[in-house]
């Protein structure tokens, strides 16, 4: 009789991660992000879906090789309606939702990923920076092993 083994396989998560409380629209944001940090975000040709989910996310990415770093800006939040079924007691026919690309951390509204970073004064450096901009309530560095969904941040 033969055995079937499995691999336990974990994704590395060397990167830093910041969440950001902003109401600004995803292209602002990147916007301002250029500008105050002097990177070049631009965004991805395709979003990050996870059609199991019904749900995509927009990505703004920007690989700077002189620094050999790369920076990745994208959604927490998804915001679709969904056809409500008659026999549901709602006045409205259509119903909104909110899915999260990382459900535990749902008051933050954007998270840039950095690979590359060489210190932790270049990410206070970049912090600092981005708390400048006007519309961003916070920022702040999260530590992703300490995330259930990190896994979804794997692009």
């Amino acid at each position: 009789m033969s055995k079937i083994h499995c691999i336990d396989f974990e994704f590395d998560h060397d990167y830093d991660l910041i969440g950001i409380h902003s109401v600004l629209a995803d292209y602002r944001m990147a916007y301002f992000l250029n500008n105050y940090l002097s990177i070049q975000l631009r965004r991805f040709k395709n979003d990050l879906d996870f059609e199991f989910r019904n749900c995509s996310f927009p990505l703004y990415k920007f690989e700077d090789e002189t620094a050999y770093t790369s920076w990745s800006l994208i959604a927490n939040k998804h915001v679709f309606t969904e056809n409500v079924t008659e026999g549901d007691s709602n006045l409205f026919l259509e119903e909104t939702k909110i899915s999260y690309l990382i459900p535990e951390k749902k008051k933050v509204d954007y998270f840039i990923k950095i690979t590359g970073l060489k210190d932790d004064v270049e990410l206070s450096t970049t912090l600092l920076n981005i708390n400048k901009i006007n519309n961003i309530m916070a920022s702040y560095a999260i530590d992703p092993m300490d995330l259930k969904s990190r896994d979804n941040l794997i692009f």
